[in-house]
């Protein structure tokens, strides 16, 4: 069934919808998967040129992808849902170019752990996001969807910000130092690192094997532990309800910051 505005209670269009609120629809028949993709691909069409979240936009293979659910039953846990994939993961049909001109069209053989993860679990595969070159110092051309003079933070800069402009729903990073959890609060949307070796990251090209992690992006918490259930392979790490525990690291680099950083630093502690 296609969309229309208003349908089980629900106003605006598609690709506002977080992967819960669209998992039910879909579930529902209220809404296909096909068109939950395509207007997530308007919504590209329209903001891209300005934004430049992606690096690769898969439009025909996720729509074919997207046909194929609706026909035979969306009965996976992310069934239907559209997902950006940072450009540093392996993916067997479309280029893994980590954000360098020296990786240009490179094809690799087969996809990631996590990206097949991903496709098992019936996730549409969108594309792949920008990521700074070899997720590292030099950004690539994303900008803030919120202010599009600002910098959407790094190293996962696309994937903050295709979720956040609503182009996807989810999105893959990786953290080395702070690559998921900086872009995410940059551009306003939930991002989580998993404890280091709980998701598998064969396929995922390394800035530093001994650090770097598989994160993801989602504009709810709910959409952050229905991923981590695929891709951790078990429970949820986390509850929504749990009062975090948290650790404070005052860095030696702590005194560059401006004096506004480090008063929003010491708020966030107080409270």
């Amino acid at each position: 069934m296609d969309w229309r505005p208003g349908m089980a209670g629900m106003s605006g269009k598609p690709n506002e919808l977080t992967a819960g609120e669209a998992l039910d629809l879909l579930r529902g028949r209220s809404l296909s998967a096909e068109s939950l993709t395509q207007s997530c691909l308007e919504r590209i069409d329209a903001r891209e040129s300005r934004v430049n979240a992606w690096a690769h936009l898969a439009r025909e293979d996720a729509l074919r992808t997207a046909r194929a659910l609706d026909r035979r039953g969306l009965h996976g846990p992310l069934a239907g849902i559209p997902v950006g994939i940072k450009d540093v993961f392996d993916t067997a049909d479309m280029p893994t170019q980590m954000g360098s001109p020296i990786h240009a069209g490179h094809r690799p053989a087969t996809d990631a752990s996590v990206v097949a993860l991903l496709r098992e679990a019936g996730a549409v595969i969108l594309g792949k996001t920008v990521t700074a070159e070899f997720a590292g110092l030099a950004p690539g051309p994303t900008a803030n969807p919120h202010r599009l003079a600002h910098t959407p933070g790094g190293s996962s800069s696309g994937s903050a910000a295709a979720v956040a402009d609503r182009m996807v729903p989810v999105a893959l990073g990786t953290q080395t130092g702070g690559s998921v959890q900086r872009p995410a609060s940059y551009c306003g949307v939930f991002g989580f690192k998993p404890t280091y070796g709980r998701v598998n990251r064969a396929g995922l090209k390394f800035a530093a094997e001994s650090l770097d992690t598989v994160g993801w992006m989602a504009r709810s918490l709910d959409d952050i532990v229905r991923v981590d259930h695929v891709l951790g392979g078990g429970p949820p790490a986390v509850s929504p309800l749990a009062a975090p525990r948290l650790a404070v690291c005052r860095s030696p680099e702590l005194g560059a910051a401006r004096p506004e950083t480090r008063e929003a630093l010491d708020g966030a502690v107080r409270n």
